[in-house]
């Protein structure tokens, strides 16, 4: 009876030990160490741990530990990969996703919040959920440029051969 009670009282412990263990969430993406992507996911996680507790944590997997952009949408709908940043890969789900791509689209900060509100919410994001791909922010990739590797580009703003530095070509 003794060994019965203690074994009982030891399964107790390691259930209410389980239980009391944070879940880890696990938020992968393909940035580099010092990118955008890993800045900003490494912000999200600090901010969300702080406001979790012990609940749970959210760990930040960058540099396509987890897979590349497409591994993690396929993670994400199988449950293995709970976040994700992708990069420019929603437009292979969502064909809509293609505005993204296309340069100087967005002029600046606040011209990205009114196409995230009059656009992104309402028309982008319940189309992913229909793909099973949940929306929960919008975060910047930093602006688009158009380039090649085949020859100098010319600026026709500036008229001048290599890297444009004209700053309306950059979108400010």
């Amino acid at each position: 009876m003794k060994s019965f009670k203690l074994l009982s009282m030891l399964a107790c412990a390691l259930f209410a030990q389980a239980v009391a263990a944070q879940t880890e969430i696990k938020f992968g993406h393909v940035g580099e160490p010092g990118s955008l992507f890993a800045q900003s996911a490494e912000e999200f996680a600090k901010k969300a741990n702080a406001k979790l507790g012990n609940k749970a944590k959210v760990v930040v997997f960058g540099s396509s530990q987890l897979g590349g952009d497409k591994e993690l949408l396929q993670k994400l709908k199988l449950g293995t990969v709970d976040m994700a940043l992708p990069s420019t890969v929603m437009s292979s789900e969502v064909d809509l996703f293609g505005i993204f791509e296309m340069p100087y689209m967005v002029k600046d900060r606040k011209h990205m919040g009114a196409i995230e509100k009059e656009v992104v919410w309402p028309r982008l994001a319940p189309e992913a959920e229909k793909k099973g791909l949940k929306i929960i922010a919008v975060w910047e990739n930093g602006y688009r440029h158009i380039t090649n590797n085949k020859r100098r580009s010319m600026c026709r703003l500036t008229c001048r051969a290599s890297s444009c530095a004209h700053p309306k070509a950059n979108g400010a």
